[in-house]
């Protein structure tokens, strides 16, 4: 048997990673909120409110990770979020954190389609299952008669036995195999059926496995469903694309000759072990390949795949069609390659390995969530009860339609992104108006379409690593302190921290690059008035923290690092620039 993901089974997963993305986002919030906001107050909210908001919100992330299909409860889940972002200062600058409104947003109406039909399968009257995003049903439509007959449900055990039809098609031998393996089949299903919060169950099937008295739902819960899922892919499309193309337009030499990877494991904001291992023991002609499998391969050729969905559209839906009547196996292959998961996978492969290999907050689970959602191969037709109550007959005919309405919204900010793309400019010509309009505007400040191009996406390598280190003198000269998950003392491995986004560790990060210093000279500032939540977001130190009263000076300064060779007892080798400190005295 080969790999069969249905639509409802991939939209369920991505629903569930979305959760799981807005909990370790809001679980990192709770960690740093209270250094964060101490040293830049929330607009709107108190720090501790806004501590506490992100706490409830931890609550709701589970639910629709468990139930998928809650989708109030992700709506909530978004709206925290974004107010968060909104109030949160120069804390949410990132670009993901802006990213993390759009894929919520979407998918948030994926979890609405969820709830618009019972089952996903195929009709009594065995009508063949639509193919707006996988176009892989319309093969059957092309099979001989014994073909078709032999793709037709399995009946159940007693039919299969009992049926005068059925014993009339084949013969008697056939038939007696044909009831064994309906017998059987039946039994797994049954047993399958039955399990109580089975793995299974929790991983894929939000719905009853297999309800009686179906009916195809009407054509706008398809439209829907469908549309929901290309939104992702189009997201995906921009994000990914994007990346590559500002490298290789604006970006450093690097990308081009395929020697970032040289140092970027040393150089990354937050590396972890692994990235000790990547720098020291991968041979530089296979860094070479590396990089140009994840930007010149993953990034610039193939996000393009994730538009297979346009290949049951218009004209190319016309040709595919025709290409399906052929006999030539190689042409009808062509015409159900699946292009949109193995452009899924294979950008799966790129992300993965750079989750690996470093600290990126939540960005790289999060660019998961839209290549999940375009996984499936198997597009089935969406099935509800014959019999509903009234009030849901109501649901299931407004939201379809406030669903598509929402997913234009979502969409049309983007037209500035994908005009980048093609032509390198924003300007859209006679769509001028339409980008200006209220309705667009107010779409692009929920952070609806972005533009990725905004965003540098490393686009300029970093080829050295400063680091400002903290320093305290408790009356037993000048001892160096540890900023939790941050780069610091050099037999002091780097730890792994994503999906958990540690904003406090990583700005440290951002100060050796020029960035504004303010809020660390504050920082600096409460740990003499040893406020305790500024010594808190310290590392525990016997030394100083329990002589807290003879504190006599807080000091930084800046070194160079650079990852330790095999053999060495420690992690990183480390240099002092000189005329780069900060001193403060608490006497």
């Amino acid at each position: 048997m080969g790999l069969r993901l249905r639509s409802m089974q991939v939209h369920c997963c991505a629903v569930r990673l979305c959760a799981l993305v807005y909990f370790f986002a809001f679980l990192g919030n709770v960690l740093d909120g209270p250094i964060m906001w101490k040293l830049e107050a929330p607009a709107g909210y108190t720090s501790g409110v806004l501590v506490r908001l992100n706490e409830i919100a931890l609550i709701p992330a589970v639910l629709v990770f468990l139930r998928p299909w809650w989708w109030p409860a992700l709506l909530v889940c978004w709206k925290i979020w974004h107010d968060t972002t909104r109030a949160g200062g120069f804390w949410f600058f990132f670009g993901w954190d802006q990213m993390m409104d759009e894929i919520g947003f979407l998918s948030c109406l994926l979890s609405v389609t969820l709830t618009l039909y019972d089952h996903d399968g195929q009709s009594e009257d065995n009508q063949q299952p639509s193919t707006s995003s996988s176009g892989s049903s319309e093969a059957a439509e092309h099979l001989t008669p014994g073909q078709q007959e032999e793709r037709e449900p399995v009946l159940q055990a007693e039919k299969a036995q009992n049926s005068p039809g059925l014993r009339s098609r084949r013969p008697a031998s056939e038939r007696a195999d044909r009831a064994d393996e309906a017998m059987k089949r039946g039994a797994t299903d049954l047993t399958e059926d039955v399990m109580p919060l089975s793995v299974r169950q929790l991983l894929w099937h939000p719905l009853d496995p297999k309800p009686e008295g179906l009916e195809r739902c009407h054509a706008v819960v398809d439209w829907a469903r469908s549309m929901a899922e290309i939104s992702l892919s189009l997201a995906s499309f921009r994000l990914f694309f994007a990346a590559g193309l500002i490298k290789m337009r604006a970006g450093s030499p690097c990308w081009k000759d395929l020697t970032c990877l040289y140092d970027h494991y040393e150089t990354q904001p937050m590396p972890n072990s692994a990235a000790w291992y990547f720098h020291n023991y991968t041979p530089r002609p296979f860094l070479r390949i590396m990089q140009w499998f994840a930007i010149d391969v993953s990034e610039c050729i193939v996000p393009f795949l994730l538009l297979g969905f346009a290949v049951s559209m218009g004209p190319l839906g016309v040709l595919r069609r025709e290409l399906l009547r052929r006999d030539e196996w190689y042409l009808q292959w062509l015409a159900c390659f699946p292009a949109r998961l193995v452009g899924s996978v294979t950008i799966m492969t790129f992300v993965l390995g750079m989750f690996v290999g470093g600290n990126y907050a939540f960005l790289h689970p999060l660019s998961l969530v839209a290549l999940v959602a375009s996984m499936g191969i198997v597009e089935g037709v969406p099935m509800q009860k014959k019999s509903v109550s009234p009030e849901k007959a109501v649901y299931r005919l407004v939201m379809p339609w406030l669903t598509l309405l929402l997913l234009l919204f979502a969409f049309l900010p983007s037209l500035r992104a994908f005009a980048w793309l093609s032509m390198g400019n924003e300007r859209l010509g006679i769509l001028e108006p339409l980008a200006q309009s209220g309705f667009v505007r107010a779409a692009g400040q929920m952070n609806l379409g972005i533009a990725y191009n905004h965003h540098a996406y490393f686009a300029g390598a970093v080829h050295t690593r400063n680091e400002m280190v903290l320093f305290a003198d408790a009356g037993e000269g000048l001892i160096e302190l540890d900023i939790p998950y941050k780069v610091g003392r050099p037999d002091r491995a780097p730890r792994q921290t994503s999906p958990l986004h540690r904003r406090f560790a990583l700005q440290w990060w951002f100060l050796a690059l020029g960035s504004d210093p303010s809020w660390l000279m504050s920082f600096m500032e409460l740990l003499c008035h040893r406020d305790r939540v500024a010594w808190e977001a310290v590392e525990w130190n016997d030394k100083v923290h329990a002589n807290l009263s003879k504190l006599q000076k807080v000091s930084v300064q800046m070194y160079t690092y650079h990852f330790s060779k095999p053999g060495s007892s420690d992690w990183w080798s480390r240099d002092l620039l000189r005329g780069h400190g900060l001193e403060i005295s608490c006497v």
